[in-house]
């Protein structure tokens, strides 16, 4: 808030179901040193527009919840970085044909909507391994609507980032 809290009366920041923060109400103008600033602060806008991979959500009450399975946070920050390229933007996940959804499921409250998500990861135990199962093809949209499916694949817990990029690549 308080980066555009001088930017006018108008602005305000809303945060969206894909756990983002959204700048509303601030002039174009002033762009350049709000994305400076919100730097500065370890936000950045890098492939929030287009058709791209969407940020990773994960329980938004991670760290916190007295239901959790799994804390979300590390997976969804690996992935995260693995969207972004550190922050420095991956060109071979970029321009997809549409935007693309993934989460981290962290407990049965399924916060995170996994039916809805082009790429969900449901924590699961596997012969006394952390791991997750892995849904693909959801989405929502006015137009239609459309479940995942459970592809029947165990993920270990370490190869999260190396299952998105198979998923990934094949997609595109």
């Amino acid at each position: 808030a308080s980066v555009i809290e001088k930017y006018g009366e108008d602005g305000c920041c809303d945060i969206t179901t894909r756990q983002n923060i959204q700048l509303r109400g601030v002039e174009l103008k002033d762009a350049p040193e709000i994305l400076r600033k919100l730097e500065e602060l370890g936000l950045c806008s890098l492939q929030s527009g287009l058709d791209n991979v969407r940020n990773a959500t994960g329980n938004p009450l991670a760290g916190f919840d007295p239901m959790e399975i799994v804390d979300t946070r590390p997976y969804t920050l690996a992935i995260q970085d693995y969207v972004t390229g550190g922050g420095r933007g991956n060109p071979a996940i970029a321009n997809l044909g549409r935007k693309w959804n993934v989460c981290v499921v962290g407990s049965s409250d399924f916060f995170e909507h996994p039916d809805i998500n082009d790429l969900a990861f449901i924590p699961a135990m596997k012969n006394g391994q952390l791991g997750f199962n892995m849904i693909v093809g959801g989405f929502i949209s006015s137009q239609r609507a459309a479940e995942s499916v459970d592809l029947g694949a165990w993920v270990p817990e370490g190869e999260l980032v190396a299952a998105t990029h198979a998923v990934l690549t094949t997609f595109r």
